[in-house]
């Protein structure tokens, strides 16, 4: 069986491979790309409830269409990619985000585990850790809209089954902590502020109306505001609560001030 399924797997693995390079239609919508701060593409190290979604909707929509038209689209393919007007997209797929033959990719995976081609213009978007860790529960307690492409698996809407001290006491370090996570594996503020630091492009979900305008005149591109995956539902928690989260989330307060100290995530960047 382990055999059978190494063998699936390396057949897979073999024809993504031969479909990425033979395909001419992604790699002649890139191949002469120049954005006006001489990047090929631009990447987002996608940090959940953080605005990222919106982001990448606002890449999504550059090609005339609906963004969400263009992410099902993405979500539907074996190959996580999707060509819009004259722009191509492409999503968590390693090996597809590492040949670079697209103008903007996205995904989920740490920094240290995603290597990208050369020219690439990274960018993330760092939210107040508590209010992205509320976010987050409120997220799964409320679940997606019935059409909504790449949704959560139930197994981690669990986790918030049963109140807010239950998902507290279950949620894994990653999930928690998963803007520390992103940028060190290992959970060490100095590796992941010097990996932030590192990026092209750093705001925050509080001043993401002010960092989408200055990414928008970095690259040339005409991004406009796209909210997404916006939850409504507001859990309440006691101050209890709130100062046990404060606690666990530390880690990632310190690295903000860091990075602020630094000049880095703009004037609305909190630290706490």
């Amino acid at each position: 069986m382990w055999l059978a399924r190494r063998t699936v797997a390396g057949a897979r693995g073999l024809a993504d491979i031969t479909e990425m390079r033979l395909d001419p239609t992604y790699r002649r919508l890139t191949a002469d790309t120049r954005l006006a701060d001489g990047s090929r593409r631009v990447y987002l190290h996608h940090i959940r409830k953080s605005a990222g979604t919106s982001l990448m909707m606002s890449f999504l929509a550059l090609g005339g269409e609906d963004p969400m038209d263009v992410w099902a689209r993405i979500n539907s393919r074996r190959l996580a990619r999707t060509t819009s007007g004259p722009y191509a997209f492409a999503s968590i797929h390693r090996k597809l985000l590492a040949e670079g033959a697209y103008l903007f990719g996205r995904a989920h995976r740490p920094a240290e585990e995603q290597p990208l081609p050369p020219d690439t213009c990274t960018v993330t978007v760092l939210r107040d850790p508590v209010a992205r860790v509320r976010s987050y529960y409120d997220y799964l307690v409320v679940g997606d809209a019935i059409d909504s492409p790449g949704q959560v698996a139930p197994k981690e809407r669990k986790l918030a089954a049963d109140g807010f001290d239950a998902f507290l006491d279950r949620v894994p370090p990653p999930h928690l902590l998963t803007q520390l996570h992103t940028f060190s594996t290992r959970l060490d503020v100095t590796e992941a502020t010097e990996r932030i630091a590192a990026c092209s492009v750093v705001f925050s979900t509080e001043g993401f109306a002010r960092g989408l305008g200055d990414l928008a005149t970095q690259l040339d591109l005409p991004l406009e505001m796209h909210r997404a995956r916006v939850t409504g539902t507001r859990s309440e928690v006691t101050e209890g609560q709130l100062d046990r989260l404060r606690t666990m989330v530390a880690p990632e307060y310190e690295m903000l001030r860091r990075l602020a100290a630094e000049g880095i995530g703009g004037p609305e960047l909190p630290t706490g």
